[in-house]
């Protein structure tokens, strides 16, 4: 994925499976929580996010994202959003054809009945 903000070209590339969780662990604390008094885990997204933008996006190099300034830190969060949580594009079809569903074509058709 390629972007411009700023007159800058920022390239960004998906993170594989073990730098995700790598950055899931580092943005999750221990917390207590203060109803049961329990520890538990709790994900600091923006954290989460941060992290990823760092690890995703290969020019600029980005070491710190305190630098950028907030309005192109969210939207670089915002793609780097997209980019690993949006829908996996998909070529060709899965939905089967009406001759293999059963479907007449007719508006209240409900299946077999």
């Amino acid at each position: 994925m390629e972007r411009t903000y700023r007159g800058q070209k920022f390239v960004m590339v998906e993170v594989d499976t073990d730098t995700y969780d790598d950055c899931i662990r580092k943005g999750t604390d221990t917390v207590q929580n203060v109803m049961t008094g329990e520890d538990e885990e709790r994900v600091d997204e923006n954290r989460v996010l941060r992290l990823l933008m760092m690890k995703c996006i290969q020019s600029p190099k980005i070491e710190s994202v305190g630098d950028l300034g907030a309005r192109l830190t969210r939207q670089l969060e915002r793609d780097v959003r997209e980019l690993h949580f949006g829908i996996e594009p998909m070529t060709g079809t899965s939905k089967k054809s009406d001759d293999e569903s059963g479907d007449d074509g007719s508006p209240n058709d409900e299946g077999d009945g």
